[in-house]
This record gives C-alpha cells, structure tokens and sequence, in this order.
C-alpha cells in the first residue's frame, strides 16, 4: 500500500508525567519504520509501557507531537486505531469462557466473520484447544490467546507489551518465527521487553529507554556492528591467568566463565597464546565475539547513570 510517510510510528519530543514532577516519559523521540520488527527495551519503570499506552490513545494528556501512519492520532483516532493490533500488560479474557467463544465475542464486536477467528487460533497453535475454558489454560496458553484476538482485524500495525511473558522456550521461539512471518508480509510490529536475549533474535530496530529517556534507536545491525570484537579466553585456571596477564602489563578482566582481553589483534592473540603455554597454562579456547545485547544495553545505561 503506497504512503506519504518515512515512518510508520514518528513521535516528536514526547514527555508524560502521572504527577507533576514525575516524568515517566521525557523528550522520547520514536522513528519506526514500515516493516520493521522494533525492538523498545528497558528496565521495569522505564516507561515502556507508558509509550505504549500513548501510542494506542489511551493516555492522551501528553506534551509532544504524536503520528501514526503519517497522521496525528488526536485527530485520527479512529483510524489510526482501526488499522493496529494490540497487547497491552495481561490479556482481556474471559475465564469462564473458551478460548473460541472468547474468539467469537471478539469477531462479533469487531464485525469480522468467524473465519479470521479460525485463522488467528491456528496461526498461534491454540486451535486444537479451541474447546478448553480459558480458565484451564496456562498462563502463556492465555497470552497466546490475546495476541490472537490482536490478530484478528488483519492490523498493518501490532504493538505487543511482553508478549513472551509466561512462555516456555518452545512458545518463545514460535512468537519470534510468528512476528518474523508478519513482517515478511508487510505488518509493522513494535514490541516491548526485558527479555533482552530474545528481543536480540528477533527485532530489525531497537530503541532502548532508560529512566523515561530514548538513550538508543536504530538498526540492530548498526548497533551490534558499532561494538568492537573482542577476545575471551577460558583456560585451567582462569584467576591465576588473570594475575599471570596483570604481572605482563596485559589488561583482561573476568567475564563470566572467561576472560575478556578486549579489543586486541590476532599478533597479540598469538603472543598472549605463547606466553601462557610457556607458563605451563591449559588455553581451553581463545575466541572473538561481539558483546550481546545485554551487554550493550548495560553499557549504554550505566553511562547513562553517570553522566
């Protein structure tokens, strides 16, 4: 569908506050583009969920300028509603219900045949429970069930808050494939989470906020390409290394189960390799990597913290 407008999702120096003195949103500027998987990270209290609330008109005393599909949802609301899908927090459902009645409720008041209800139940595995009440399920049978009642209106926009919250690994992995197989067919989808090493996996864009501030946004690949690789190294007795590099004037630090020697060149790698065999250490692997999104999210943060 053709559009008059670079991004899907454009917000221009957003703040909120639930009282006065009490920013939950400050100065937030979003750019979400047409088909991306965005990625909004933070910590509980950052105001993920506050963002979200304003993009689906339900919080509307904000200062700042809010567009949706090119249009200002204050005077588009309708619209702009319309044409998005949403989960916000715990999904509405009604326990005494099944999850195809609840289905049913949802095709009635939205005016669609129940077909689509039958399409959205088998696109998130839940249709051979179709009969079971909604009480019976588990929990992450339940946050299934809203993001297909989200589903349901065929949305050009989805915006899910913790959507994998609840789910085992199995179900995690087929939301990532299910928003994968979304975007492939043109759906913008902005999610929010704290599940930083699934949002890795599965968004195109991340935007991290921190203390109601817009720290980060971009592509995911920008960000990862932005952190240099790095050396780790795990040996017999990765202390004693330590100490062994610190008395050669070589910085490393402990990582885990590992060494980080930082930034360095294979020349130094070799030379570190050869210093250590001479001292009768076990090198069990030497290996590059670049940081994991946890671990850039906590550097942009802390930094943050201490500015």
């Amino acid at each position: 569908m053709a559009h008059n407008y670079q991004y899907l999702i454009e917000t221009e120096a957003l703040s909120f506050a639930y009282h006065p003195g009490q920013q939950a949103l400050a100065q937030v500027s979003l750019q979400v583009k047409p088909g991306a998987i965005y990625g909004f990270i933070g910590q509980n209290g950052a105001g993920k969920t506050t963002a979200i609330k304003v993009l689906l008109s339900l919080l509307d005393n904000y200062e700042g300028k809010v567009h949706i599909f090119g249009a200002d949802i204050r005077k588009k609301r309708k619209e702009i509603l319309a044409r998005t899908g949403s989960l916000v927090e715990e999904p509405a459902l009604y326990h005494h219900l099944t999850g195809w009645e609840n289905m049913l409720n949802r095709s009635l008041l939205l005016r669609l045949p129940k077909s689509r209800a039958e399409e959205a139940l088998r696109q998130l595995g839940l249709f051979d429970a179709r009969h079971k009440k909604v009480s019976a399920y588990s929990q992450g049978m339940r946050q299934r069930l809203g993001i297909a009642q989200a589903l349901m209106s065929s949305p050009e926009l989805l915006i899910l808050d913790e959507p994998t919250n609840s789910l085992d690994p199995n179900g995690i992995r087929e939301i990532r494939q299910l928003l994968a197989n979304l975007a492939a067919g043109g759906v913008t989808v902005f999610l929010s989470s704290h599940v930083l090493s699934e949002v890795e996996k599965a968004v195109t864009d991340i935007g991290i906020i921190h203390q109601g501030r817009l720290l980060f946004q971009g592509p995911m690949a920008g960000l990862r390409e932005g952190a240099r690789e790095e050396a780790y190294l795990d040996t017999g007795d990765n202390l004693q290394c330590l100490e062994l590099l610190r008395q050669h004037g070589i910085t490393a630090n402990m990582a885990g189960q590992k060494l980080n020697l930082g930034s360095i060149g294979r020349e130094e790698a070799a030379r570190i390799n050869t210093l250590l065999a001479g001292q009768g250490v076990k090198v069990y692997a030497l290996e590059w990597a670049r940081k994991s999104l946890e671990q850039l999210f906590f550097e942009i943060t802390n930094t943050a913290d201490a500015l």
